[in-house]
């Protein structure tokens, strides 16, 4: 059933809704009142994460284009490649995934990357130069060899984090007011990236009227002000495209700067502390990518005491324990994690 008039049409590949789960324990730990996960992590296994709810809607546009390829671009842990390729696999399409090397190419598959060859994913690795100055030129010429070959290719960009894949979030939304009751005051949180999450949970808080709840992020990589240009961007192309009747004053940007550490990919130790902390107080997994530097950001916030009390704080979990299983020289395993 469609949440909205102008929803596009969906392909079911998800297992919805997620869960919602108390983590007293976990508060206790950190001495806040009262803390709830939404657990997106748990929207499938080897499609497990928020890319598949944004795939969603992209694999169906491109079912009805005619496409039997899907070509997507990200990181070598990329939990949306892993997802996509996961997809591809489960309907019979092939998978070309481009990924992003910083250094030489990986010698042993692990975590995303080992899941991606297990999926039978089609994959060249570039460098980050190639993935900046050379991007679209890298696309183009990967999409006409496809073409040259007798193939249909369907491009999805970095994360899925287009208009249409912004449903797919703008959904999950419905189904958090749905679980927590619309009018209860509610501050969600989120790991900002390619900015799709953050901006589609917007549009659904303004879609659907929650005028008590807030939607925070908190950015993984790049600053503050270049994620309020690119979610500000990817929400008026979203609200241009399906003719949503959504005005910028009812989708505020929040965003929680500091707490992307070095860079993107690197974790620091306010983040790798959470991490332990939620694995060992809720026995729950977070990444050392985008997750565990949510969580600091989210934690860090609360103890400032800049959330209101009245409201209940959710950490929307979006996933990302298989590159938690590439990151083992992270983690001293002598140590006690308290």
């Amino acid at each position: 059933m469609k949440i909205h008039p102008q929803e596009p049409d969906r392909l079911q590949l998800a297992s919805l809704p997620t869960p919602i789960v108390q983590a007293q324990r976990l508060a206790d730990h950190w001495n806040i009142d009262r803390l709830v996960f939404k657990r997106d992590d748990l929207t499938g296994l080897e499609c497990s994460g928020n890319k598949i709810r944004k795939l969603e809607y992209v694999v169906a546009a491109a079912l009805e284009s005619g496409a039997d390829t899907l070509v997507t671009i990200g990181g070598v842990q990329s939990n949306h490649c892993r997802a996509t390729a996961a997809v591809a696999a489960r309907l019979g399409l092939h998978c070309r995934l481009l990924l992003r090397i910083d250094a030489a190419e990986p010698s042993t598959p692990v975590g995303n990357l080992l899941l991606d060859e297990l999926l039978g994913a089609d994959i060249s690795y570039h460098s980050g130069e190639e993935f900046s100055s050379g991007r679209q030129h890298l696309i183009q010429g990967v999409m006409g060899v496809l073409r040259a070959a007798g193939k249909q290719p369907y491009f999805i960009d970095m994360g899925a984090s287009i208009p249409l894949g912004s449903w797919g979030y703008i959904r999950c939304f419905r189904e958090l007011a749905d679980q927590l009751g619309a009018d209860s005051p509610v501050d969600l949180y989120c790991a900002t990236g390619s900015s799709g999450t953050q901006a589609g949970l917007m549009l659904g808080k303004a879609l659907f009227g929650c005028d008590n709840w807030t939607v925070t992020g908190v950015p993984v990589c790049d600053d503050v002000e270049y994620f309020q240009r690119e979610i500000r961007r990817l929400e008026r192309a979203t609200v241009s495209e399906f003719g949503l009747d959504v005005g910028e004053e009812l989708t505020p940007i929040n965003l929680l700067d500091g707490f992307k550490g070095p860079g993107y990919g690197v974790p620091y130790a306010e983040a790798i502390a959470a991490l332990r902390s939620c694995a060992r107080y809720a026995g729950l997994l977070l990444d050392p990518v985008y997750t565990s530097k949510a969580m600091a950001g989210m934690l860090a916030n609360i103890r400032a005491g800049r959330a209101r009390r009245e409201s209940v704080p959710v950490f929307v979990h979006t996933g990302g324990a298989f590159g938690l299983m590439a990151c083992s020289e992270l983690f001293d395993t002598t140590a006690t994690g308290k």
